[in-house]
């Protein structure tokens, strides 16, 4: 065998590994969505009693194609995806309620978080939400909320928060979508995805609880 063919040999075996290399750590990955890293922080301060629920509306998990704890893609060295998941086991829903919950107790409010099934849309959750006669009602819709990692991760999410009034009548309302390039790492993708989502995660319920039209209603 000539030395280039040699060499070349070499480089597609090198290739192969850091393929095999890159799916075997594309599979069961988590992501952490309830550590310091990800606890939100909110300057709000209220005296009224308040109740959260977020309900998971995007179709693959309605229709039972994936769980509710799914939280993205991990990409193998051939570009396969595996399912991410919440490493707390507890849905993205359940999640996303005990964020703002804790960012509201860190203040002192009073606050309960319910508990929902995935539903395409809100009257179940609305429903659990004026049963328990809270002066202020949030709920959380969540119709898209994925990672995509391969080399690079993408974030793509779009989220709404209503407050109402302890008899559902909306007092306020904010939206938030993006899609978000997060960089990436060659060498350890899965690694990097598990450092970033975290803050981002923080950042989206940052953006929505802080906002001054939720802020407001609150108070």
């Amino acid at each position: 065998m000539s030395h280039h063919a040699l060499k070349t040999s070499r480089c597609q075996i090198a290739a192969l590994a850091l393929t095999i290399l890159l799916t075997g750590c594309a599979v069961g990955n988590k992501h952490t969505y309830h550590d310091a890293s990800a606890t939100p922080t909110t300057t709000i301060r209220t005296e009224k009693s308040i109740a959260v629920s977020s309900v998971d509306q995007r179709s693959y998990v309605v229709s039972g194609n994936k769980t509710p704890d799914f939280v993205g893609l991990q990409r193998g060295g051939f570009g396969n995806p595996f399912d991410v998941l919440t490493l707390s086991g507890k849905t993205l829903a359940s999640e996303f309620s005990e964020a703002i919950k804790a960012a509201l107790v860190r203040n002192g409010a009073n606050v309960i978080a319910i508990d929902t099934q995935a539903a395409a849309d809100n009257r179940g959750a609305m429903t659990s939400l004026m049963a328990t006669h809270r002066d202020r009602l949030l709920l959380l819709s969540i119709n898209e909320w994925k990672a995509d990692t391969a080399q690079n991760t993408r974030l793509f999410f779009t989220l709404k928060l209503v407050v109402t009034d302890s008899n559902g009548k909306e007092i306020a309302t904010k939206s938030l979508k993006d899609d978000l390039n997060l960089g990436g790492s060659a060498f350890n993708p899965p690694g990097h995805a598990k450092e970033v989502i975290p803050g981002r995660f923080r950042s989206a319920v940052e953006q929505l609880l802080n906002s001054p039209e939720i802020a407001s209603a609150l108070k």
